[in-house]
């Protein structure tokens, strides 16, 4: 007997079934072996993905509005680059080089006493800011200098 093989033992171990012990409270989830809270298993593992076919979007960026016409101090009919809609445009007038030169040289020249003062006023000697009435969309600035 000592030349056969002796085949190698394997352990072999019994699982009994777990028997679920009695809740503390009726609402409270089943402890585990440990005392903690024994939480169900997870679902089973699907090798198939549930694949959603999307439909792909494109987008088509719309052309840029080049803003055509001649601006002035005057509002101007034109075409607005961010609402698109055909505007007349709102201006308002803000000091520019212009109103500064002239009143600085009147200064100089000897109106010291208040008439150096008058081109600061007076809107033909200020720059000129056009916007859009709808959206308030600044447009252009029609510089005197």
């Amino acid at each position: 007997m000592s030349g056969e093989k002796q085949r190698p033992q394997v352990p072999m171990v019994m699982y009994e079934p777990r028997q679920e012990r009695p809740r503390a409270e009726p609402s409270a989830p089943p402890l585990g072996q440990d005392g903690g809270y024994e939480y169900p298993s997870p679902p089973p593992y699907s090798y198939r993905e549930t694949t959603i076919i999307e439909e792909p979007v494109y987008l088509v960026p719309q052309p840029p509005i080049i803003v055509a016409g001649i601006f002035s101090s005057k509002p101007t009919s034109t075409i607005c680059p961010s609402c698109r809609q055909h505007i007349t445009t709102q201006v308002t007038y803000r000091l520019g080089k212009l109103s500064y030169l002239l009143c600085t040289s009147l200064c100089m020249v000897g109106c010291c006493f208040g008439c150096c003062l008058v081109p600061l006023f007076i809107r033909i000697f200020k720059d000129a800011d056009h916007y859009c009435p709808c959206c308030q969309f600044h447009i252009y600035r029609y510089k005197r200098l």
